[in-house]
């Protein structure tokens, strides 16, 4: 599947450990670092408490080897709750992927979650929503008898 892009998206609150996030992205996504933009932004939350956003972008070929990456560290419950809630995932050519930060931070594994404290990870693709709900059907069986 054509990759344009992945932007890793990570809310840092107040009573987390910044830098354990920091280092278990880092160390986690290793391979990629020296083709990643890592951003920062500190904004305050609902009730006032701080919170630091943190983004880590990459793009070009390297994005769909991150991609491909991402999917091979999907549990085979995990891809196939993947590919059957792809409806809900996709936005046009942009495939929204929320995975359990906790679990991530504990274990080093990727687990999805469709619930509140996630890192949020948002690939875009070249092609419409068909081509992009096929490349990706594809792509999971490929991952699923691997």
């Amino acid at each position: 599947m054509k990759v344009s892009s992945i932007s890793i998206l990570v809310f840092c609150y107040e009573t987390e450990d910044y830098d354990k996030i920091i280092n278990a992205i880092n160390l986690f996504f290793k391979d990629f670092m020296d083709y990643i933009t890592v951003s920062k932004n500190s904004v305050d939350g609902h009730y006032g408490d701080k919170i630091v956003l943190i983004k880590y972008e990459i793009k070009g070929k390297i994005a769909e080897k991150l991609f491909s990456y991402i999917l091979s560290n999907l549990d085979r419950a995990d891809l196939l709750y993947f590919i059957s809630t792809i409806d809900d995932r996709l936005e046009k050519s942009k495939i929204h992927m929320r995975i359990d930060k906790q679990k991530f931070l504990s274990e080093q594994k990727l687990s999805l979650r469709d619930s509140d404290d996630i890192i949020k990870i948002i690939i875009s693709s070249v092609g419409g929503t068909k081509i992009v709900k096929k490349e990706l059907n594809d792509l999971v069986n490929r991952n699923l008898h691997t």
